[in-house]
C-alpha cells in the first residue's frame, strides 16, 4: 500500500518523478494484465489531483458510473469531474509521468507539490495547500478532536 510523504517539483515540461518508493509499490501490488503499471490521474479539486493505479482506478470508475446521480445536481457534477478528467500516466524510464497540461491549468499549485500516499491512490497537492492543511490539523483543539473521536470506532 501507498504510504509516507514525498516534497517534489514538477518540471518545466510538467514531470513529475515518482519516488523510488512509490513505484516499487505500483510494480509489486498493482500491475495489470499486460503487467505494465501505469497510474491514472484526475481531478478531484482545485487543491488536488488524485492518481490510482490503473487496476484500482477501474474499481472506482465501476462505482462512479453506477451512481445514482438523477436528480443530485452535485453529485453528477461531481461524477463528471473525477471522470471527464481521468488520464492514464505511463512511467517513463527515469521514473517520471507528464501531468496533463489540462489539468495542471486546473488546480491551484504550480510547482512545489507534495505527492502523498493513502493506501491504494496518492494525492498530488500544492505544497504550500498541503502544509496549510497539517497546520489546520495541528491546531484542532483537542477536546474536540477527543469528543470527535469518541463517537467512532477507531482505535488508535
Amino acid at each position: 500500500m501507498f504510504r509516507g510523504a514525498h516534497e517534489l517539483n514538477i518540471d518545466t515540461k510538467g514531470r513529475l518523478a515518482i519516488p523510488a518508493k512509490f513505484r516499487e509499490v505500483l510494480s509489486r501490488e498493482f500491475v495489470g494484465e499486460d503487467d505494465v503499471p501505469r497510474f491514472v490521474v484526475t481531478l478531484d479539486s482545485r487543491d488536488r489531483l488524485l492518481l490510482y493505479p490503473e487496476v484500482e482506478w477501474e474499481k472506482v470508475e465501476q462505482q462512479l458510473l453506477a451512481l445514482n446521480v438523477k436528480g443530485k445536481p452535485n453529485l453528477a457534477l461531481y461524477q463528471n469531474l473525477l471522470l471527464h478528467n481521468a488520464d492514464t500516466l505511463d512511467i517513463d524510464g527515469a521514473g517520471r509521468v507528464l501531468l496533463p497540461a489540462n489539468l495542471r491549468r486546473l488546480v491551484n499549485f504550480d510547482k512545489d507539490v507534495m505527492l502523498l500516499g493513502r493506501v491504494n491512490r496518492l494525492e498530488l497537492w500544492g505544497r504550500e495547500q498541503k502544509l496549510a492543511e497539517t497546520e489546520a490539523a495541528l491546531s484542532i483543539n483537542p477536546d474536540e478532536l477527543d469528543f470527535d473521536l469518541s463517537q467512532t470506532d477507531l482505535q488508535l
